[in-house]
């Protein structure tokens, strides 16, 4: 970069776009997932969820995923892009599990007191789901290998 100020075209000029069979995500992002793998991750970790409660209470277990739906769909997809976003330099697929599981288990524990069997069976019914989910989705995330990009 020059020493004068707004004379380096190469910084200051209009972006273009890539080419369509590049890697269209930043050249730092090493772990990208896109919509559908998204989708497939909340539904794998609210069955989780469901199954981990039908076990508890089998006859309550149509009920648990009835309630469930919106807000494990609505919490699940806006959590879920975040920390995927956040997590996308890291390039290690198990960092990211671990990163879902802490994440919700910290989100839960102030609400898993609500929970009549206890704090932590909530809290880590609800991490376990987020990490089996995030386990779903491993072979549809996109990873970045070309060293020409980084």
């Amino acid at each position: 970069m020059s020493q004068e100020p707004w004379s380096d075209k190469e910084e200051f000029a209009l972006a273009t776009r890539s080419p369509s069979g590049g890697w269209r995500y930043g050249p730092k992002d090493r772990v990208v997932l896109g919509g559908k793998g998204l989708a497939v991750g909340i539904a794998v970790a609210h069955l989780t969820f469901c199954a981990l409660w039908g076990i508890q209470a089998p006859g309550w277990a149509i009920i648990f995923f009835v309630y469930s739906l919106l807000p494990v769909w609505v919490i699940g997809a806006a959590v879920g892009s975040l920390l995927g976003f956040a997590l996308r330099r890291v390039r290690n697929q198990w960092l990211h599990i671990a990163a879902f599981f802490t994440g919700a288990l910290l989100m839960c524990a102030p609400f898993g007191g609500l929970s009549p069997t206890g704090p932590l069976l909530f809290s880590l019914s609800i991490a376990v789901a987020a990490g089996v989910g995030r386990i779903a989705i491993w072979k549809l995330v996109r990873i970045n290998d070309n060293p020409s990009l980084t």
